[in-house]
């Protein structure tokens, strides 16, 4: 298990999608297309972008790579219209769990956000502006908030170090809910551009948290801040781990009409998520309690599931701190 956490992703929300930008020609023969890939995808995964039939790359495939990922842009011309058409998303071997979001931009009209499945391999452009209808909007973030929770595995471990510390379901109850108004605090007023930090610190820092927690664990229940008010610990960190939720909606995008309906369905997305593993998790422990071993024998299970938490997060931290 421990090896496995460590083949994890060392960025915080490295599960960023696969993005494609369309930004169609006022005549609808041309469009301008960029796609990211992020920058955890090893080289021999990048997807590649195919034209429809009736349309042909035009000069010189422009690339370049930053510290969130590989970008290349082209311009198509297309004989019929781009809209109504469908541009294949072709990987070399096999897609290795990226969703995507795209955006099409045309002239005199409200950006268009379409989500893709990682089993999706086709986006289809729409033949006509269809707005987006707030429920088909709050349904596709929220998917994509799910979704985000369960593949970033260090919000996971922190809230799995918050559990252990707060031992009883009530004390679990108003730890969890206070990271949760905090995160959303911050994933609010970061996804509005209304405050930002750098992501590579917030990352850090996030993996910092966890390490903090482990610490807390090994030690063992005392008289500290950590183990008598869990949730003033969790509320603190909970706010940073808001803008590392945040940098998924900015790599996404969110769209011009139902702006706040996807922000919220994107924290309550986060929140299903984490309620369901919160649950999972005390149910686990639950059953270990109920199997009656010894006080030396939890105390010692405590302590292992304390370093293994500080060894996973310590790896990350070093990674994070070189820009690895």
């Amino acid at each position: 298990m421990l090896a496995t956490l460590l083949s994890a992703p060392a960025h915080a929300d490295d599960n960023r999608p696969l993005t494609i930008t369309v930004e169609l020609a006022p005549d609808g023969l041309a469009a301008d297309v960029t796609w990211k890939i992020p920058a955890n995808v090893a080289a021999g995964f990048m997807p590649d972008l195919l034209p429809p039939g009736g349309c042909v790359a035009e000069g010189h495939l422009r690339s370049w790579s930053d510290a969130v990922g590989t970008w290349h842009q082209q311009q198509w011309v297309c004989q019929q219209p781009l809209k109504g058409q469908a541009i294949a998303i072709a990987y070399p071997s096999a897609n290795p769990g990226l969703a995507t979001i795209a955006r099409l931009h045309e002239p005199g009209q409200a950006v268009q956000t379409i989500l893709l499945q990682p089993g999706d391999t086709v986006l289809q452009i729409p033949a006509a502006q269809q707005g987006e209808a707030r429920a088909s909007t709050f349904a596709e973030f929220l998917k994509l908030g799910f979704e985000h929770i369960w593949l970033g595995i260090d919000h996971l471990l922190f809230v799995t170090g918050l559990i252990i510390i707060a031992g009883t379901w009530r004390r679990i109850l108003v730890t969890v809910t206070g990271f949760t108004l905090a995160h959303s605090v911050t994933l609010g007023l970061a996804a509005l551009d209304l405050i930002s930090l750098p992501i590579r610190a917030v990352e850090a820092v996030i993996a910092l948290s966890i390490v903090f927690l482990a610490v807390e664990i090994v030690k063992g229940p005392r008289d500290s801040l950590t183990w008598r008010r869990p949730v003033a610990v969790a509320s603190t960190f909970g706010l940073l781990h808001g803008f590392g939720f945040a940098s998924v909606l900015r790599e996404v995008g969110l769209p011009d009409q139902g702006l706040l309906t996807a922000l919220f369905a994107f924290n309550i997305g986060i929140e299903i998520g984490q309620v369901i593993f919160a649950g999972l998790l005390f149910a686990l422990l639950r059953l270990v309690t109920r199997l009656r071993p010894a006080q030396g024998e939890m105390a010692g299970l405590q302590r292992m599931a304390g370093y293994t938490l500080g060894i996973v997060a310590s790896y990350w931290l070093v990674e994070r701190l070189i820009g690895a």
